[in-house]
């Protein structure tokens, strides 16, 4: 292979399925012409030699875990990017507006209705959004949450005061707060007739 980033012929001729040593070829060589590096480059910032590099682009071995992570590493991107295209399966949810699958949050001296709009999980990480109403009429009942994870918030209609870890933010529609669900986070008040955000979480599991 050479260090032209004109796809090689040996990558264009791949047919899915790629098998894993096609997909982590094709992988590699994708990311590194992202970047913008010759072989030669992406073997001096990583450690890799260019023969190795070379040889895992056109499928001739099989890279160790450490090869793929130093290579990984040097490309700023997380190995698992490296088998992306090994993915036989995946699920795709689409909600139409004003759709999602309602539910129900209790929490003491407070119930709200909700939609969830999307929800994946796995071994290893669960990821859901939703989108959520709230009133001022139920002002002082909110629940607050923490977990671990991470969480994205955006107002859509109404405004509203929201706590997360001690400090307060007054939020109106098109603001966004992301933070790690470790923090102590809910909606402190809600600000007008009713306030709608929506909320998205992803939570190691």
């Amino acid at each position: 292979m050479t260090d032209s980033a004109d796809a090689p012929e040996e990558i264009v001729a791949f047919q899915d399925p790629l098998g894993i040593g096609g997909a982590v070829a094709l992988a590699v060589w994708r990311q590194r012409v992202a970047a913008g590096l010759a072989i030669r480059d992406l073997g001096r910032a990583s450690g890799v030699s260019s023969a190795m590099i070379s040889r895992i682009e056109n499928a001739q071995v099989s890279p160790s875990l450490s090869t793929l992570e130093a290579l990984a590493k040097a490309l700023s991107v997380p190995v698992i990017s490296f088998f992306q295209h090994t993915i036989q399966t995946a699920d795709i949810h689409f909600v139409k507006a004003g759709e999602g699958l309602v539910a129900k949050r209790f929490a003491p001296d407070h119930i709200h209705d909700y939609r969830v709009l999307a929800k994946f999980n796995d071994n290893s990480m669960n990821f859901s959004a939703a989108r959520v109403t709230l009133r001022r009429a139920e002002n002082g009942t909110h629940p607050t949450y923490f977990a671990r994870g991470y969480v994205l918030l955006t107002v859509v209609e109404g405004g509203c005061i929201y706590s997360c870890g001690g400090t307060a933010f007054d939020m109106e529609p098109g603001d966004c707060l992301s933070f790690d669900a470790q923090l102590r986070h809910g909606v402190k008040s809600v600000t007008t007739e009713s306030v709608t955000f929506l909320t998205v979480a992803a939570n190691p599991v």
